[in-house]
């Protein structure tokens, strides 16, 4: 897992490299099926690449599209990691496109996913817009709910707490402050690897089996789900045990979801 972490949406969807990648399987569909327009498979190649660059980009996940430039992870955070209604409307304009054999039919299908894409964004910039107006202070994003694009999970980090915002509820989480235990934590390798990716980490001292553990987790990740309830987002946490001295056992990541 280590290992996915570290370069999942890494290198292989940088958009410095993309020209390079574009290249390696132009080459590759030019040895199987034997066309001969080198330029318009290039192009094609890279048409799919940026697309799914920019899929990606308009998640919360967080793509590193600078590499080996910067390993900043960026995220424009309009739209959930899987949107079901990004399926829907590409499903069915391919159907469509097949079943009519028109061009303008798949066209029409990419203008009412971009149209929607950029209602997201829209969307969003109201909701943070309408929450800052309140004169709250500190880091605030907003991060889309699963199946709900008219409304926004706010986050905020003011310094002393951070702020999980969800319509009328707002939940205050203070961060762990351990002048034994956290300094252990913050030093290992994993806790470096996760701090790496995460945007709002919270660090939550928890007992289990027996040892006393600090459990790292996203709030970007926590969403309020469709039927009212709330998903913790831990779907990936860093977890470091310590043993009765205070000593660290164990570090490592881990899928926490309940």
């Amino acid at each position: 897992r280590d290992t996915f972490f570290r370069f999942h949406r890494s290198f292989t969807h940088s958009a410095v490299m993309l020209p390079v990648w574009a290249l390696l399987i132009t080459w590759t569909f030019w040895e199987l099926s034997g066309r001969k327009n080198f330029r318009l498979l290039w192009w094609a190649a890279v048409a799919g690449l940026a697309s799914h660059l920019i899929l990606d980009w308009l998640t919360n996940y967080g793509t590193e599209l600078f590499w080996p430039l910067s390993t900043a992870r960026l995220a424009l955070s309009w739209v959930f990691i899987v949107d079901v209604y990004v399926w829907a409307i590409l499903l069915i304009g391919m159907v469509a496109a097949i079943w009519t054999q028109r061009e303008w039919v798949a066209r029409t299908a990419l203008g009412v996913l971009g149209a929607y894409f950029l209602f997201c964004g829209a969307s969003r910039a109201y909701a943070l817009h309408a929450y800052e107006a309140r004169g709250v202070t500190g880091r605030t994003e907003g991060f889309p709910r699963p199946m709900d694009p008219l409304h926004w999970t706010i986050v905020r980090d003011d310094g002393a707490a951070l702020h999980w915002v969800n319509g009328p509820r707002n939940d205050t989480f203070v961060p762990l402050h351990d002048d034994n235990l956290l300094p252990k934590a913050e030093a290992t390798e994993v806790v470096k690897l996760f701090r790496w990716f995460a945007d709002f980490p919270l660090v939550e001292k928890i007992e289990e089996n027996g040892h006393t553990v600090l459990r790292y987790r996203d709030l970007r990740f926590r969403s309020a789900l469709p039927g009212g309830g709330v998903r913790e987002g831990m779907f990936v946490i860093a977890k470091v045990v310590f043993d009765e001295r205070g000593n660290v056992i164990a570090a490592g990541l881990a899928s926490g979801e309940e």
